[in-house]
């Protein structure tokens, strides 16, 4: 990681979080399966009792239950909005050793407020204990000293800690991959209507021989983690990584919707023009990137047996990787194919299509016109 790459990019913060709906939503799930697992950790411990011939006195499993729930309604809001908007960052940027120590950390400190809080309310609504000013504090020291208080510590550790890796499995196979993994979505191909894009960054050769190789693989790393929150936030999904370029694909009607396949390459040309005195300062270079996008049916499937990944073919795929190489030949940064081009809603959007020229396919008749994408123009009266 580089040090002076600042990481505003790549997570909200902390209260930003609950004004984006794709992070809310990260929190309430987080949220809603902890305090699943907290109302099972009460069944279990009060199923425990029962096979013990030591039921609970009067109201206190239900008691118990209900200020679990609450207080890890609490702790999934408040952690979730930290694992959001600060851990999944400091998990992907640092060693892990350190994001591990980090987050031991912050989750001790979590844990033991909502414990202290769930043990006050509990001693005080149930009145099981007479809790005085001066014996609040040796109270909670009994209790944080208790069996009972590590064995949660460690069972909550451990929730946390699966969470996390949830988030990390999430990252290594891209968003919702890892839930078409687990279901077998793509166990036997299928045939599905995606978009794909692929993204080359332009005078990579040249930028290798200036940086050197150890210099070119941080600068690589910079551009890809500037681009891939925006690519994010389009509703992309990120296909692979090949050198310099980015392969990204999107489902037909998240593609389309708000033009979000185009405004992707564009809004990345802005991340990186706004960016520019940070690379320039730190490369003497700023990254620009050629970008050719096509639609239509390809196979997905699973492939691989050592490293199994899902995978995609069909005449699509290539279509986009020539439209994309023909970019420095017409001397435009954007090139989408005629079928793409009617599919997308340009009314209302200020945006324009304008043919550049024809692809030649091979086995077919009739070319295929390729177009790139200007602004509107005001006209001044």
């Amino acid at each position: 990681m580089n040090p002076n790459h600042p990481e505003t990019l790549e997570a909200p913060p902390f209260l930003e979080v609950f004004r984006s709906r794709s992070e809310l939503q990260k929190i309430l799930w987080i949220t809603g399966i902890w305090v699943f697992f907290s109302i099972a950790q009460s069944l279990y411990d009060y199923m425990v009792l029962l096979a013990a011939d030591v039921p609970p006195e009067g109201l206190s499993f239900w008691t118990d239950l209900l200020i679990n729930a609450i207080a890890t309604s609490l702790a999934g809001l408040i952690g979730g909005a930290i694992l959001v908007s600060y851990v999944q960052r400091w998990v992907r940027n640092n060693p892990y050793g350190q994001a591990l120590l980090f987050i031991l950390l912050a989750f001790t400190l979590i844990i033991c407020f909502v414990t202290i809080f769930a043990f006050v309310t509990r001693a005080t609504i149930t009145g099981e204990e007479v809790i005085q000013k001066k014996d609040l504090l040796s109270l909670i020291g009994s209790h944080v000293r208790s069996l009972r208080f590590l064995k949660d510590y460690f069972l909550w550790l451990f929730i946390v800690l699966c969470t996390i890796a949830g988030f990390m499995i999430n990252d290594k196979y891209g968003p919702g991959n890892f839930r078409s993994f687990f279901m077998g979505r793509y166990f036997r191909p299928k045939r599905e209507e995606h978009i794909f894009m692929f993204l080359d960054l332009r005078a990579s050769t040249y930028i290798a021989q200036v940086l050197g190789e150890q210099q070119y693989f941080n600068f690589i790393k910079d551009v890809i983690r500037d681009a891939t929150p925006v690519i994010l936030r389009h509703k992309g999904n990120i296909y692979q990584y090949v050198g310099d370029e980015i392969t990204v694909s999107w489902w037909i009607n998240q593609g389309v919707n708000r033009l979000n396949c185009i405004r992707c390459p564009m809004e990345i040309r802005k991340v990186f023009n706004h960016r520019s005195s940070y690379y320039t300062a730190q490369y003497g270079v700023v990254p620009d990137f050629k970008a050719g996008l096509h639609c239509g049916p390809v196979m997905v499937g699973e492939i691989g047996v050592v490293k199994r990944d899902i995978a995609f073919s069909g005449e699509v795929v290539g279509t986009a990787a020539r439209i994309q190489n023909r970019c420095n030949h017409l001397e435009v940064n954007l090139l989408i194919s005629q079928d793409l081009k009617d599919l997308l809603p340009w009314q209302g959007s200020k945006l324009v299509p304008e043919h550049k020229g024809d692809l030649l396919i091979k086995g077919k008749m009739v070319n295929l016109p390729l177009y790139t994408v200007n602004a509107e123009v005001a006209v001044q009266v």
